[in-house]
């Protein structure tokens, strides 16, 4: 049985992963176990979320990987690009943020680099996973009615990005930031409103507009296919 383990930055990725992820590779033959949110802390029973806490998240996947060998169980990551903790970067070389595509990559290499597990896969979600949500407005409308005016604003300011995960990084500019301005409350609740608007759009849309998150999900797709 080919197994998934995702872990994930917050409970919005997680939601993600349990009512959407989970059912969709399903089909393809991977089971998606149950996601695991970040470590913030290497004390037992703290909280958890967010891409803050390098040295925790170390320690966490670590133990992970320990905890069970299974060779057809494999280990990826949902965290966002932006915010992401300096330490990350450093890997990488960087010392600024980065936004670009080859960057994120190189970043992504790097953190692979720090464990010896072959079955670990990073994926880093380019700016973040709210960029799914940009990729189809009228569903947005559809899920927000009461927004349309905020939303079809928001239609106008992104409608020269070549993809919705090339949305910009700044403070109030990245994907979360944008919808928190279309969509009055947004923030309040973040993770089921991220869900309903990409279960209302479709994985087939968000796929269309998102060609990194395209890429990471054919991968998974395509294992779970071969004999």
């Amino acid at each position: 049985m080919k197994r998934l383990l995702v872990y994930c930055e917050g409970q919005t990725e997680v939601m993600f992963v349990e009512r959407l992820l989970r059912p969709h590779l399903h089909m393809h033959g991977v089971t998606v176990e149950r996601p695991i949110l970040a470590a913030t802390s290497q004390t037992p029973f703290t909280q958890r979320g967010g891409f803050v806490n390098w040295a925790a998240i170390k320690f966490d996947l670590r133990q992970e990987f320990a905890t069970d060998a299974d060779p057809n169980l494999r280990f990826t990551t949902l965290l966002d690009v932006y915010a992401m903790p300096g330490q990350v970067l450093s890997l990488a070389g960087f010392a600024a943020p980065v936004t670009n595509v080859s960057d994120v990559e190189t970043v992504e290499i790097a953190i692979a680099g720090v464990f010896n597990e072959p079955r670990f896969r990073v994926y880093l979600q380019r700016h973040e996973l709210e960029a799914l949500l940009l990729s189809d407005l009228d569903a947005l409308k559809r899920v927000f009615h009461r927004h349309s005016v905020g939303i079809e604003q928001l239609r106008a300011d992104i409608s020269g990005f070549p993809s919705m995960e090339d949305v910009n990084h700044g403070p109030l500019t990245h994907p979360s930031a944008r919808l928190n301005t279309a969509i009055t409350g947004y923030q309040d609740l973040k993770a089921s409103n991220a869900y309903f608007a990409i279960a209302e759009a479709g994985l087939p849309s968000v796929r269309a507009k998102c060609p990194r998150f395209d890429a990471w999900l054919r991968e998974w797709e395509t294992w779970g296919e071969a004999a």
